[in-house]
């Protein structure tokens, strides 16, 4: 599944609040969910960088993220 920047963001918000609203959370599930989390943030970053700079790659990252380079 192909998940933009903005999308890897709100999967990782969403599985930390999910960890967060269950208190008695099984610690291999907490952990699972936490590296998923953190995963999901990676990758939001990695796009917000990537897409926020023009290197000789920016044009292939615009073309990943489905997103069009502005001129």
């Amino acid at each position: 599944m192909a998940l933009s920047g903005p999308q890897h963001y709100a999967a990782a918000d969403r599985l930390l609040a999910e960890i967060e609203a269950v208190p008695t959370m099984p610690d291999a599930t907490e952990t699972a969910l936490s590296v998923r989390a953190a995963a999901h943030a990676i990758l939001a970053a990695a796009a917000a960088f990537a897409l926020a700079n023009s290197g000789p790659d920016s044009q292939a990252w615009h073309e990943i993220a489905g997103t069009r380079l502005s001129q």
